[in-house]
């Protein structure tokens, strides 16, 4: 599983986009294959002074955003930010 996940983030590394879009990019993968995607999208979206729109129902990898908004039933609402917030994107 992942393959999909590998080959966007090598698309993301060779075109450095201004704006990575992932939708579920941690899926179908185990939590250490996980916590390396999410860790190479911080990583190259810093690189590369890039935004990063996830979107996920893993509430791990919403975890590791900078500025979490979540889709409720009454509309789109923003989620405490984290305590490292300054330090991260995603």
């Amino acid at each position: 599983g992942g393959e999909s996940q590998r080959v966007s983030l090598a698309r993301a590394r060779v075109h450095r986009p201004s704006l990575v879009l992932a939708d579920e990019p941690t899926g179908n993968l185990d939590p250490e294959s996980a916590g390396t995607v999410l860790r190479l999208l911080r990583e190259r979206t810093r690189e590369h002074a890039a935004a990063c729109v996830m979107v996920t129902h893993s509430a791990t990898a919403a975890a590791k955003a900078a500025r979490p908004l979540r889709l409720t039933e009454h509309g789109l609402r923003v989620a405490p930010p984290r305590a490292d917030a300054a330090n991260a994107t995603g």
